[in-house]
């Protein structure tokens, strides 16, 4: 008759606990980390890293610069140096301009925001289009809006905010200025995308500390 130690099994039924727990924890974090997955994510802003513009000469008497890369340098102050403007052909001839903003990698973009003008109510971006591309320029998707006429002549720490359903995969971003509040000129002073992060990131991070609790419990 065979007869068996009881403290080896002891010690097995022990193993074997923290092996079903380790096991039921690495369960639970794919589990958990599959529902985070559907969760939408909180929205973060993207990095621009070239901004080009077909305008033929920016009036640099009161936005100083002629830059339009100062529209997204995150300077969303008044002073003269964190806005862009340009001259109608008349008062019956609005002036379309495109600005072209390129991320320095793709981005599942899902919101725009503009801080419109600069120190005067008159003179903002009305209509607007955004062409999405992806990084070998070809043609993802489109947004048009309409920006309500500034209220103040004061910097303000959040522009207007147009959000719309992800386009996925962009990596560059035409604004194309389609009307302004002004009649002699047109300004704006700063921009900003912003993106969904992937889900894979939260997906990942849940699974890693899923196994590592079960790691533990082996040890």
């Amino acid at each position: 008759m065979e007869r068996k130690n009881p403290i080896y099994t002891a010690n097995c039924d022990c193993e074997e606990s923290r092996v079903r727990a380790g096991a039921r924890r690495l369960l639970g974090g794919m589990v958990a980390a599959a529902f985070l997955a559907l969760v939408p994510s909180a929205s973060h802003a993207v990095s621009i890293i070239t901004v080009t513009s077909d305008v033929p000469a920016f009036d640099t008497s009161v936005c100083v610069t002629g830059d339009p890369a100062v529209t997204a340098d995150g300077n969303t102050s008044s002073d003269a140096t964190s806005c862009v403007e340009w001259p109608n052909f008349g008062a019956g001839s609005f002036l379309v301009a495109t600005f072209t903003y390129t991320f320095d990698v793709s981005y599942d973009i899902n919101a725009f925001e503009l801080w419109n003008d600069r120190g005067q109510i008159d003179s903002g971006i009305e209509d607007f289009e955004l062409i999405f591309r992806d990084p070998a320029g070809a043609f993802l998707s489109t947004f048009s809006g309409t920006a309500p006429i500034p209220f103040t002549t004061a910097a303000t720490t959040q522009g207007e905010i147009f959000s719309f359903a992800p386009v996925t995969g962009v990596r560059i971003v035409d604004l194309r200025v389609l009307g302004s509040y002004g009649v002699l000129n047109n300004q704006f002073r700063e921009v900003r995308f912003t993106a969904v992060p992937e889900p894979t990131t939260g997906l990942l991070l849940t699974l890693g500390l899923a196994g590592l609790g079960m790691r533990r419990r082996l040890h």
